[in-house]
């Protein structure tokens, strides 16, 4: 014979366990069909509320302020340390007051992309690295070639040239949030 304890546990296991993952990726519509894939909505950023020179400026101050500063995982601040994502995020917050989705693909999803000849101060620059999605790495555009990114483990928050031939070979796209 189980105790009543046992069995609220056993009850309760499955729910506990579905509640603590993140939100499903598939959702299955009937019992015996294939699952279908669940769309992620992501709302597109705009910014016109700022001048485009003015929030360049400080999008480019603010992440040269940062420069040095260790890379770090899913990092997101000064104390610990910040990933490619988080350091972008960080910058548009702290210069801007512009909320960003936290992750690369995501900043991809939520901004529009442009054409890398019309490249400005403060516009992202994407590439794939590797990993589980296209858009694997970020970066933000600082004028004359350059972009200033959290490059990876072991490393800190430093500018690049677009040329550089690891970059330019994982470059994959330009994007705006900007008008």
């Amino acid at each position: 014979m189980m105790n009543i304890s046992k069995k609220i546990l056993l009850l309760c296991v499955p729910f506990l366990l579905a509640a603590c993952g993140s939100a499903p990726k598939q959702v299955a519509t009937k019992v015996n069909s294939k699952p279908k894939h669940v769309a992620r909505s992501v709302k597109p950023v705009r910014i016109s509320h700022i001048d485009r020179d003015q929030g360049a400026q400080e999008l480019m101050l603010h992440s040269m302020s940062l420069i040095g500063t260790p890379y770090r995982y899913g990092g997101s601040d000064t104390s610990t340390g910040f990933d490619c994502s988080g350091m972008i995020q960080f910058v548009y917050q702290n210069a801007l007051g512009v909320a960003l989705p936290r992750t690369a693909r995501d900043m991809a999803a939520a901004s529009r992309p442009i054409d890398p000849s019309r490249l400005k101060t403060g516009d992202l620059v994407f590439f794939n690295t590797g990993g589980s999605s296209k858009y694997s790495h970020v970066g933000l555009y600082i004028g004359n070639g350059e972009f200033i990114h959290a490059p990876s483990r072991k490393g800190v928050i430093r500018t690049e040239k677009m040329s550089n031939p690891y970059f330019a070979k994982r470059f994959i796209g330009a994007h705006t949030f900007f008008n």
